[in-house]
């Protein structure tokens, strides 16, 4: 008994490990295709997590500008992080991009509302529980409150 115990841990930490390699290689896709976009990957950057977080919570009109502002600010710090990550492969730029993902997670997290966090929560949740194509797409910009943690566990 105490042998299977010790068997789903280290399968349950190696499936973790494997989620967080797949969802590290998305994340970094989608930049990639912001920055190929050159001047317009920062617009893109901020109509994209706009569109997908705004049908999930419904922001209100005051809350609109408010969002804007902060995917355009998070992007603009992402990318020299980024643009040094790709040059460098060094394991610190790759980790400081991480952690920088992970704090404007938090941040994003900390303007909804109780009602929108739950709801962005549970879709996401739904989503990584229901439909892995749909999750993989979600967690190229986003963090789930299961990927959150173990990135937080991984990274922190």
């Amino acid at each position: 008994m105490k042998y299977t115990y010790l068997f789903i841990a280290l399968l349950f930490s190696v499936l973790s490990v494997g989620q967080i390699e797949r969802t590290i290689k998305l994340k970094v896709a989608v930049m990639q295709n912001f920055v190929k976009m050159n001047e317009k990957g920062e617009e893109l950057f901020w109509q994209t997590k706009g569109k997908i977080t705004f049908s999930f919570v419904n922001y209100t009109e005051e809350q609109n500008p408010i969002f804007k502002a902060l995917f355009i600010s998070q992007y603009q710090e992402l990318l020299p992080i980024y643009k040094k990550m790709v040059v460098s492969e060094d394991e610190k730029d790759t980790n400081l991009f991480i952690k920088i993902l992970i704090r404007q997670e938090e941040d994003y997290r900390n303007l909804l509302t109780k009602q929108q966090l739950k709801r962005y929560l549970d879709k996401l949740d739904e989503l990584e529980k229901n439909n892995q194509q749909s999750n993989d797409s979600y967690s190229s910009l986003f963090f789930s409150e299961n990927l959150l943690k173990q990135y937080k566990k991984s990274f922190e």
